[in-house]
């Protein structure tokens, strides 16, 4: 598994990543099933690409391709539905960035020297490690 930047991994590695994390949320088996068809269903569309080649025009072509008309079959996926998948799916893209960019130089341990007292002449030693 990939836990850096899903900016270099291709969208079909993305969403299996995805799924997992799904499965693992513990999503209805009914949920995963119609994540894994519309996202399978826009891979196909815009081709297998890395993710930071990605962009809303692409979105937006797959979701401009619907057909509205009256000749549309009832057990295809809503627009609606497809539309959220995506979103939901490109935010968690957007989301594990920031996950691996976290950074530590603004936390600092609290001093216990209330609890502890004896580390009180001890907190600004060098730590020999």
């Amino acid at each position: 598994m990939n836990f850096g930047s899903m900016k270099e991994v291709l969208l079909t590695v993305a969403k299996d990543t995805f799924l997992f994390n799904c499965r693992v949320a513990g999503l209805s088996p009914q949920t995963l099933c119609t994540y894994r068809d519309v996202l399978g269903s826009f891979i196909t569309f815009t081709g297998d690409m890395l993710v930071k080649e990605l962009t809303a025009n692409h979105v937006r072509a797959y979701i401009a391709t619907f057909d509205v008309g009256p000749g549309k079959k009832e057990e295809d996926i809503p627009v609606m539905i497809c539309y959220a998948v995506i979103h939901t799916w490109i935010r968690w893209l957007h989301v594990q960035e920031f996950i691996t960019k976290r950074s530590s130089d603004f936390v600092k341990p609290p001093y216990l020297t209330h609890l502890f007292p004896s580390l009180a002449s001890t907190r600004n030693l060098a730590y020999c490690c």
